[in-house]
């Protein structure tokens, strides 16, 4: 993958030769290609981060570049490159390009990233139905131990353990979706 990266950042080097500070950012990223890892988006908030848009029509809007350090826009390349050595971190690169070279080469960089994101994604609402299934099931045992109680609620009691049952069957049903996803993805 190192070479790929490697590749894919001299050709766009090639490519937008007219931006002398584009070259400068890299040259900075080919010294250590290993800490690059080009991203379908910049969602959440990467340590260290940048976006190249790398077009060759004039009209498509937006700077060709824009840094980014703990979510926090840095316009200028010295400052980023000078953050950046400091860190160790990977460096998130979102490319945009219309050259059809550029784009072959970025698919099998990006498609792995976005399938362990996709993948984090599914495993945090995994774990935010079992978290929901536990409040509900603790809420179910609570309302069984009223009802043992207190037995003139017994009726009002009795339609909301009915409610409980079927959103506990509801996401007990989603986990298992999820869950054979998961399992489908790995063995697959």
């Amino acid at each position: 993958m190192r070479e790929q990266v490697e590749r894919l950042l001299i050709y766009l080097g090639r490519t937008t030769m007219h931006l002398s500070w584009l070259q400068l950012i890299i040259g900075y990223l080919l010294s250590d290609p290993g800490r690059v890892r080009f991203v379908p988006s910049l969602d959440g908030t990467p340590e260290l981060a940048m976006m190249i848009s790398a077009h060759r029509r004039i009209e498509v809007p937006g700077p060709p570049w824009q840094g980014y350090v703990r979510g926090v826009p840095v316009p200028d390349p010295l400052t980023w490159i000078q953050v950046a050595k400091s860190m160790t971190v990977p460096i998130d690169v979102r490319l945009s390009s219309d050259d059809p070279i550029l784009l072959q080469m970025l698919t099998p960089l990006v498609a792995p990233v976005a399938r362990q994101h996709e993948r984090l994604e599914v495993e945090e609402r995994m774990q935010s139905l079992r978290t929901e299934l536990d409040r509900a099931l603790d809420l179910y045992n609570e309302v069984r131990h009223i009802m043992e109680v207190d037995h003139e609620r017994h009726q009002e009691l009795e339609k909301f353990l009915g409610l409980a049952e079927a959103e506990m069957q509801k996401m007990g049903q989603e986990l298992k979706r999820l869950k054979s996803r998961m399992d489908e993805e790995t063995s697959g």
